[in-house]
């Protein structure tokens, strides 16, 4: 059904600037365009990735195809209805071309380098007012008004220093406030259904210091886009894992999102939406196998946890030849669930972790990957969850030392398996999913960037058939290290905004290591003078006040936490001066295109680690299951 405006007072001045704009642009450039951005391009990254750089000419025509396919989504003319599952990607796209346009913008109101700034900056104004209509860029109105505004300012000046006055013809006849009522009119409902729940992320986020950095406007732009992803992840919430009773209604939801979108606001790259919800569903799972083994899987027996340790093992058997031309078998993954099963739950356990094992190794990004990172995926996906049986079997030994629940003290583990540092950089970092996602990363980013230059749309999904991520030994060296050190600050950051919940859920803690209990008569050490910046800005003073896990607390907790966060710093600083090395490498190749978006994308997957470790400093977003 067609949907209309308000009133037709918008639609006449939206109709009129748009001609007027229209008029000093060459019919050539309007018409003759190619089509290579589609929704569905953007989606992909595709139309981005091209030889060619991206047009306010072609961005425009894409709000323009947007804009119209609101309105009347029977309209052919809008090149959107052939493309499939276009209606919920299309209002992604539209804020991400929002972003872009607002964020590119020069200092004078003008768009594009200075040889070609009257027509970019036409085209830019043209796609804002497309897409100022539609309600879900509602949130973004002021930021689309102001942009307007400069760009009209700046062509109007164009005008007066033209001595023949026929550039920006009519463009007199286009003043602010006729944007404003355009904005006003095909606006007014939509911002009053803009959710206080969109508001109220925008101003928690916004007032972090390690936000403070992101313009405002792509703060509110990255919280928009991320309310649009919940339902992709709604979708997919139970594939794997069934429903829980927790009374926190998987809130991490509305949080996976923001993360990552935050991640490239704060390095200023564009990675397509595609990248995004694979990385996106991959976070969902690590929270879902984190809620699912400890509230169904601690609840096994000792015999029958031996069982499904098994089962994990003989789950990712693989028997990959040597010659990476054959395609790995999957038919150690198609395990019979249902054989000796002793219980119910562990019927259900083994079930669950078969369609696990299935989902990760035929996921669409993933099949097209090289062998060598498929054996890798497979290698890490079991012992992440081993791993998990790991932490499963501390947590039970911890517990056994707690002579009251919840404990009111710190407890002392008195039967660590190995030291902390050791722990950390294999079932802490593990646990916390840092191998198994990085391998879910690489696959992904072989599948995307480094197809075969013979391969063919056809051929292109063959499992194994595309090139390694990291091309040379060194770089997969780098990169390793960079993950391991990676993997061990997000699980110490993680511990540092858990510290109640793991008290309270009997769950092994890094300040519970014999390592974070010093002798009475040791002080404080003193602030290490060297730290991210962001991370320094998160300092334990603000974020004790913050989140009051600290209320009631003897001294001796609050010494723990600040070595812990001074050992979240260090292997920060670590991830960091690793992943800057990787860049380089990766830039300073014979593909470097490639190279660079593989870099852009990297930085992107550090950045939403940085972004969760820095929120596990004010609030936990894991469900409790206890």
């Amino acid at each position: 059904m067609k949907r209309k405006y308000e009133d037709d007072g918008g639609t006449l001045t939206s109709h009129h600037t748009r001609k007027t704009l229209k008029d000093g642009l060459s019919e050539s450039r309007v018409e003759h365009v190619d089509n290579r951005i589609t929704v569905n391009s953007w989606w992909t990254g595709a139309a981005k990735d091209g030889q060619e750089p991206l047009s306010y000419n072609h961005m425009m025509l894409l709000a323009q195809s947007i804009r119209i396919h609101y309105l009347d989504p029977e309209n052919e003319n809008a090149g959107i209805r052939a493309e499939t599952a276009l209606e919920d990607r299309t209002p992604v796209v539209a804020i991400q071309v929002l972003a872009e346009l607002l964020s590119t913008q020069n200092d004078d109101g003008t768009w594009g380098s200075n040889d070609s700034t009257e027509e970019t900056t036409r085209y830019a104004v043209l796609a804002l007012l497309e897409l100022a209509s539609l309600p879900y860029a509602a949130t973004l109105k002021t930021e689309i008004q102001n942009a307007i505004s400069k760009g009209h300012e700046a062509l109007s000046m164009r005008k007066s220093e033209d001595p023949t006055g026929q550039q920006s013809r009519s463009l007199s006849d286009v003043h602010p406030n006729a944007i404003d009522e355009h904005l006003h009119a095909e606006g007014q409902r939509a911002q009053a259904k803009q959710t206080a729940k969109i508001d109220g992320f925008i101003n928690y986020f916004s007032s972090l210091d390690h936000i403070r950095s992101i313009p405002q406007f792509r703060v509110k732009a990255s919280v928009l886009e991320a309310s649009l992803y919940r339902p992709f992840l709604k979708a997919a919430r139970g594939n794997i894992f069934p429903p829980t009773a927790s009374k926190d209604r998987d809130k991490y939801l509305d949080y996976i999102p923001i993360m990552w979108l935050l991640a490239g606001a704060h390095y200023n790259v564009f990675v397509p939406p595609e990248y995004l919800l694979d990385m996106m569903i991959l976070s969902m799972w690590i929270f879902l196998t984190d809620e699912y083994m400890e509230s169904k899987i601690v609840k096994l027996s000792s015999a029958e946890l031996r069982m499904f340790r098994q089962h994990v093992e003989e789950l990712y058997t693989t028997d990959l030849k040597a010659d990476t031309s054959q395609e790995p078998s999957r038919s150690s993954s198609q395990v019979d669930s249902t054989t000796m099963s002793t219980s119910p739950l562990l019927h259900e356990a083994k079930s669950v972790f078969t369609t696990f094992a299935n989902h990760v190794i035929t996921y669409p990004r993933v099949t097209p990957a090289s062998a060598t990172d498929l054996l890798d995926l497979r290698f890490e996906t079991k012992n992440y969850l081993l791993h998990h049986l790991d932490q499963l079997s501390d947590n039970a030994r911890l517990t056994s030392q707690q002579p009251q629940s919840p404990p009111t003290k710190r407890i002392k583990f008195l039967t660590p398996r190995t030291t902390f540092q050791t722990w950390l950089h294999t079932t802490a970092a593990g646990h916390i999913s840092g191998p198994f996602a990085w391998a879910f990363f690489t696959c992904c980013m072989s599948s995307s960037l480094r197809r075969p230059s013979t391969s063919t749309p056809s051929s292109s999904h063959h499992q194994g058939k595309c090139r390694d991520c990291f091309s040379t030994p060194r770089q997969k060296l780098i990169s390793h290290t960079m993950n391991a050190h990676y993997g061990a600050f997000c699980r110490l950051y993680n511990d540092y905004g858990s510290v109640r919940r793991d008290a309270e859920e009997g769950n092994l803690n890094s300040i519970n290591f014999p390592e974070f209990f010093p002798a009475p008569s040791s002080s404080l050490p003193a602030a290490s003078s060297s730290s991210t910046s962001s991370a320094s800005a998160a300092s334990p003073s603000r974020s004790e006040n913050k989140d009051g896990d600290d209320d009631g607390n003897d001294d001796d907790e609050k010494k723990a936490k600040h070595l812990l966060l001074e050992a979240a710093k260090w292997e920060r600083e670590s991830a960091l001066r690793s992943a800057a090395l990787l860049y380089r490498e990766l830039e300073d190749t014979e593909e470097k295109e490639e190279g660079k978006r593989l870099a852009d994308r990297i930085m992107v997957y550090v950045g939403a680690g940085e972004q969760f470790s820095d929120m596990y400093l004010t609030r936990d977003v894991t469900n409790s299951v206890k």
